[in-house]
């Protein structure tokens, strides 16, 4: 995917994971900027509407929509960019889609924004909601027909009673929350819900079953389901109801939306990041300057003052301000590093050459402390296009943070894999974890949760690994260890 100019100053912190969340993603996902004109959309939304995407980009949102909804459209925009928030498109209206041959298509669309330095971009999420219509008629008409549909809906399907019992789910139910649909029908529908909200939602459900309608659940919270091995994950729900000869039944359309929710953090991240680094490359310009002049100074007085035979009490506090000088510098250069100014030729780089490097260099100091270190390197890894020495830097930064997570023992684990034109490293620890509210800031200048350090490590590998066309995430929880993944581009052939 090549993101337009409009949008590489918006993702430019995280084009890498921008890229392959988007690509990855299951809804139709479409970016525009402030005059209404698309910048970017995914493969699903070329699927979605048969256009290529070189059709699409430069092109006004409203070629999507069809002829006779475009001025009320157009003006749903603007009202929208007045006063933008994340939530559902359409709320109590039927929005259809416009395919390239003509055609048009039921859709539900959800909208998010975010702030760029190119100005404000505006993000549809686009579901196809074909399947669902078909599943409700036929559930209306013909149970067989409605069984079919419903099994091969790409939609969680849950349909309970009047007293919130489960009596039918689907395929992707039972795939989406890990339950086999044994295990769920005759059980009340909380069951797929963490238990801080049962008690709510047993009221919510109620109060739906006393007044059904299709409509969005929960507009403007944040929904949560829970598997059947305790893992949470953020879901949409839509709701919509059937008369039966048992009463009437209701019907959740479930999505999981991890991956739109993924997309959201990796903008906000982009932005943030990009403001941050602006500013880091500022003020290391504005140091570099007065920092050489004292440098060459300081070190024309220890010559002049050991030709002079000056008291050494004189010479090393000279020393210990070069030194000090000399630390300054390097600050500054790692500051340039993250705001992505520091060139660099680029060769073919096997990455894992890189780590066993890395590892050479650190591995035994880890095991002195009682760490181990597992590899487990995959073959036939493509080589990417990058400096070596830079990427061994990241990696021996990721090595040292394991190691200094875990203290006197544990395990680090070093992962390489390759998939879909990418080549990923995970470096995982079985350490304490990082806090929920550090989480947010790890790649942050100068942030840092150790009592010594400059806390630029990670920062400085942020850049690195941006500036070569990649990503690196991190995940963690309290008590069960962190996970680092860094994923890069592989080399494309010439020609």
């Amino acid at each position: 995917m090549e993101p337009t100019p409009h949008l590489l100053g918006a993702l430019r912190d995280s084009e890498g994971l921008a890229r392959a969340v988007l690509e990855s993603a299951s809804e139709g996902i479409v970016i525009v900027n402030e005059a209404g004109s698309i910048v970017m959309v995914n493969a699903r939304t070329e699927a979605l509407f048969g256009y290529p995407r070189q059709e699409l980009i430069g092109r006004t949102l409203e070629l999507l929509v069809p002829e006779r909804a475009r001025d009320v459209h157009e003006e749903h925009r603007r009202l929208y960019a007045e006063a933008p928030r994340v939530r559902p498109m359409g709320h109590g209206r039927d929005l259809a889609g416009r395919r390239k041959d003509g055609s048009e298509f039921p859709l539900e669309i959800s909208l998010s924004f975010a702030e760029t330095d190119t100005g404000r971009l505006y993000i549809a999420f686009v579901t196809d909601i074909t399947e669902r219509q078909r599943g409700i008629q036929a559930l209306q008409r013909s149970e067989a027909k409605a069984r079919a549909i419903l099994e091969n809906a790409s939609e969680g399907i849950v349909v309970v009673d009047a007293a919130g019992v489960i009596v039918s789910v689907n395929a992707k139910t039972e795939q989406m929350f890990h339950y086999e649909r044994a295990a769920l029908v005759g059980q009340p529908l909380e069951i797929l819900l963490p238990e801080r909200l049962r008690h709510r939602h047993v009221g919510h459900r109620t109060d739906f079953m006393d007044n059904p309608r299709t409509r969005p659940m929960g507009r403007g919270l944040d929904l949560t389901g829970l598997r059947a091995n305790g893992e949470e994950f953020p879901v949409e729900i839509s709701l919509s109801y059937i008369e039966t000869e048992d009463g009437t039944h209701a019907l959740a359309f479930v999505s999981d939306i991890t991956h739109r929710l993924a997309v959201e953090r990796a903008t906000r991240q982009a932005e943030r990041l990009a403001a941050v680094g602006q500013l880091a490359a500022g003020i290391a310009h504005e140091v570099n300057n007065p920092v050489g002049i004292i440098s060459s100074r300081i070190e024309l007085m220890l010559l002049e003052a050991e030709e002079h035979g000056l008291p050494d009490a004189v010479i090393e506090d000279l020393r210990v301000l070069h030194r000090n000088v000399m630390r300054v510098t390097d600050i500054a250069a790692k500051l340039l590093t993250f705001a992505r100014e520091t060139p660099v030729d680029r060769q073919p780089v096997e990455i894992n050459t890189v780590i066993t490097d890395a590892l050479a260099l650190v591995e035994k100091q880890l095991q002195r402390t009682g760490v181990e270190v597992e590899c487990r390197l995959a073959a036939g890894i493509p080589p990417i296009l990058g400096h070596a020495n830079a990427l061994q830097q990241v990696i021996l930064n990721l090595l040292t943070n394991a190691g200094q997570a875990l203290g006197d023992h544990g395990t680090i684990r070093v992962i390489t894999f390759a998939d879909a034109g990418r080549v990923t490293v995970e470096v995982a620890d079985d350490g304490p974890g990082i806090p929920p509210d550090a989480l947010a800031h790890v790649f942050d200048p100068f942030f840092t949760t150790k009592p010594t350090g400059t806390g630029l490590g990670l920062s400085v590998s942020y850049g690195i690994v941006r500036d070569h066309g990649g990503a690196v995430t991190v995940r963690s929880e309290p008590g069960l260890g962190t996970v680092f993944t860094v994923s890069l581009p592989v080399l494309r052939p010439s020609g």
